[in-house]
This record gives C-alpha cells, structure tokens and sequence, in this order.
C-alpha cells in the first residue's frame, strides 16, 4: 500500500468513526421502529468493520507485538474495546465508550504531526510543569483548610468536611464559580477573592508555558527543513 493509499485509507476509516459517532447520536431520537432497526444494523456493520480494519492492520504488520504495543496500536484497540464490551454486556451506558473512536482521526497525517509536536513540547516543560503542578495542589490544599476554618460554623451544611472546602477551591482557582458554594463571611470572601486572584496565574503560567515551548518546537522544525 503506498502513501496515497494509505492516506485515502485512514481518511475513509475516519468518516466511518463520524458515521458512527452520528449514528450514536441519532438512536437518542424517538425514531420508528423501523428506522432504529436500520440505525442498529448500521452500527453493526461499522463496528465489524472496524474489528476486521483493526485485525487487517495486526496482519500487515512486520512486527506485530510492535504495532499492538505502540502508541497507534492501543489507539486502534481502544477504538475498538467498546465494540468488544458490548458484544458481551447489554449495560447501556457501555456504548456511551463507542466516542472513542475518534480517536482515531489522531492517526491521520496532518494532526499525527500536530499531535508529535505537542509531546515534544510536552517534553521540553516536563520539569517546569511538575514543579507548577505540585505547587497548584499545596495552594488548592492550603485554601481549602482556609476556606473551611472561616466558613464551617457559618455555613455547616454547605462546608462539611475538609472535601467540600477543596472543591471550593477548585472551582475557585479556576474561576470556574458554579454558584453552588460561596462564601458568607467577610472572611471568607476576602479568602475567595485571593483564590480567584491566584487562579488565574494557575491558569495563565501553564498555557504560557505550554505555548512557549510549542513555539520552540515550531521553530526548530522550520529550521530542520
């Protein structure tokens, strides 16, 4: 199979994977019987397709524990695993895995591409990123325990235990604020507005970073040309 063919191949399995992510969202709607009948044997025959497509690629494969082991491999299996769960379980709420299919529109060349720039990026800010992440949780923790000793006795219910401060946190330090829990007291508000204020460095400082060494990787890909 030359390139050609095998771009023409991955783009006719990805309109499969929309196809049947459409036909996913067309059995929510009261449809005929005889229209839900058509749309259950249409899935069937993209989910044996999809089976037979995944054993294809096993089969052409010159080192086939390499390509079931590798990055695309288990993209390919987990696109796959719903079918396989379903064929033996009647649970609902199993078909809702069937969206992962498409994951495999990952495979097509454009955003493979896409897709290795960003774990190189990844790469480049491993440290930095850890360093962040670990730093995020100690304020998120601090402010709960904050959040909890100001707001406990005023609020009993809303504020609990120490999980429902965290998630007052959460929702705060990403300025996210559902409404489902606010503060009362001044000081509790005074603690709520640090944490919107600190939130929004949590959120800025790894998309900066993140941009920055994409930016990089671009950069040293238009030079290797």
């Amino acid at each position: 199979m030359n390139r050609k063919d095998k771009v023409r191949f991955e783009i006719a399995v990805s309109v499969a994977v929309l196809a049947s992510i459409a036909i996913m969202a067309l059995e929510t709607f009261s449809f005929p019987a005889e229209v839900k009948a058509a749309l259950l044997f249409a899935d069937a025959a993209l989910s044996l397709i999809f089976v037979v497509e995944y054993l294809f690629r096993i089969a052409r494969a010159e080192n086939k524990r390499a390509y079931m082991t590798s990055f695309y491999g288990i993209i390919d299996l987990i696109a796959i695993f719903p079918i396989l769960v379903h064929a033996a379980s009647s649970v609902r709420v199993v078909r809702l895995l069937r969206v992962l299919r498409i994951i495999r529109l990952l495979k097509i060349k454009r955003y493979s591409d896409a897709l290795d720039r960003y774990r190189q990026a990844l790469k480049l800010i491993v440290a930095e990123a850890t360093l962040f992440t670990g730093v995020a949780f100690v304020f998120i923790i601090g402010f709960a325990f904050l959040i909890y000793e100001f707001e406990h006795e005023a609020q009993p219910d809303v504020y609990g235990n120490i999980f429902d401060s965290i998630w007052c946190a959460v929702i705060s330090l990403t300025s996210v604020g559902y409404g489902d829990v606010y503060p009362i007291t001044s000081a509790g508000r005074l603690m709520t507005l640090a944490m919107v204020l600190t939130g929004m460095g949590i959120v800025a400082v790894p998309t900066a970073l993140l941009a920055s060494a994409l930016s990089r990787v671009h950069n040293q890909d238009a030079d290797g040309r």
